[in-house]
């Protein structure tokens, strides 16, 4: 990699670094919050808990765009403008008055502008890494973990100390910050092509021919380019939908866990305080696996099909045993390991996804598994909040979040037993 390359490369990897972080903020400051807003507002529990996956979800549903905005306007300015918009959104939300003006503004203007700049960073990452990608690609994404570690307590601080609007007005302030890391982004310059002078003869025959062929031709070739910017037709592909049953599992049940952990510690008798710290732990043990992972398979200590499965147990067992850790430090352990894991694979599937489909799908591929995750999201995001009216527990409902974040390992299954049979023929 050429040294502009390389220090665009890791401004691409700040820039992740910094989008999942702000990302993060938000909906964890909301899950955070979660129990002062269904007070301040008088609504069960569901329904704010829905509110905040509806905002995580609609971000996701413009992940298409991507494309198109990159190709019209670079990543820079994409990246800027989204970042003053995800800040401004947060800001202003922060005089709404009743749920459903705060859902609107959040979901229509701060989470589209994190879910944009999401996808581009991580298309970008993946543009400029071909070795060592899985570290680069760990060091981005670890922004989440950071968020974990650092949002969510100091969130309970400014919860605390200035209410919910103090502490929405000043996430928002925080959030402006991606604007500035945008502005270190580059846009690629325009191809250019020399063409030799012909004969006169020659050069208006040719022309009146391509001229001919043009006519003919220019219909389809924008109906193909508006295909190839929305990227549709990566949705076709086996290798692709291999990958979406991983990455969607380890999208939605994250976006549930973080939205309604913090409610879950202090059902089972934790203070807000304890809950936090608990949400401090999966955050550092996202934030240690993330980059450990990504060392081992760089290294070729353990291949990536075999850490994601892995990892897969460890999330998944974790939250199927839910109900048996409800003691202080058995709920940091359980925390630790469970983000951390979920941590790890989340990482992993970006390069499982640009294994399979390749560097040039991979933008694409992104932004429909993201799409469909978000689907996930709307639809059935109030379910652990419904359980918990019912039953005043979350026990059930992160039992049944461990066995959805168990599905993927059914495909990694079945993609070794088709290898077994292709090395056999």
């Amino acid at each position: 990699m050429a040294k502009a390359g390389a220090r665009q490369g890791w401004c691409a990897v700040l820039c992740l670094h910094m989008t999942w972080l702000f990302s993060t903020g938000l909906i964890k400051g909301l899950g955070v919050m979660l129990p002062s807003l269904v007070e301040q507002f008088s609504a069960p529990t569901w329904v704010i808990g829905w509110m905040v996956t509806i905002v995580s979800g609609v971000a996701c549903f413009t992940g298409p765009l991507t494309g198109v905005l990159n190709a019209w306007f670079g990543p820079r300015i994409v990246v800027v403008a989204s970042g003053m918009a995800a800040g401004t959104a947060m800001v202003v939300s922060s005089f709404t008055t009743d749920v459903l003006q705060m859902t609107l503004i959040l979901a229509l203007v701060a989470g589209p502008g994190l879910g944009i700049s999401l996808i581009l960073t991580r298309t970008l990452v993946g543009m400029h890494f071909t070795d060592n990608y899985a570290t680069a690609n760990g060091i981005g994404s670890s922004g989440h973990a950071v968020g974990l570690v650092l949002i969510a307590p100091f969130t309970q601080l400014l919860l605390d100390t200035y209410g919910w609007r103090g502490a929405m007005l000043l996430l928002g302030g925080l959030s402006m910050h991606l604007a500035p890391c945008g502005a270190l982004l580059r846009t690629p310059p325009r191809e250019t092509h020399s063409y030799e002078a012909l004969p006169a003869s020659e050069h208006d025959q040719r022309v009146s021919q391509a001229h001919s062929a043009d006519k003919k031709t220019a219909c389809c070739k924008r109906k193909d380019d508006i295909l190839a910017r929305f990227g549709c037709s990566v949705c076709l592909r086996i290798a692709y939908w291999r990958a979406a049953i991983v990455l969607i599992c380890f999208r939605f049940v994250p976006a549930l866990w973080v939205v309604y952990f913090v409610s879950h510690a202090q059902a089972k008798g934790f203070s807000a305080y304890d809950a936090v710290m608990f949400t401090t732990a999966a955050g550092a043990g996202s934030f240690v696996c993330k980059i450990a992972s990504g060392l081992v398979v760089d290294r070729g200590l353990m291949s990536l099909r075999w850490a994601m499965s892995l990892c897969i147990v460890v999330a998944s067992s974790t939250l199927i045993c839910i109900s048996w850790t409800n003691s202080y430090w058995s709920m940091m352990v359980s925390a630790f390991c469970h983000y951390g894991a979920n941590g790890a694979v989340g990482s992993f599937c970006d390069i499982y996804t640009k294994e399979l489909l390749g560097v040039e799908h991979l933008g694409s591929a992104m932004s429909w598994m993201e799409l469909m995750a978000a689907v996930l999201q709307l639809a059935f995001g109030f379910f652990p909040g419904w359980i918990y009216d019912q039953t005043r527990s979350f026990d059930l409902a992160f039992v049944i979040m461990g066995g959805i974040q168990a599905l993927p390992l059914v495909s990694l299954f079945m993609e070794w037993v088709m290898k077994r049979r292709q090395q056999r023929a």
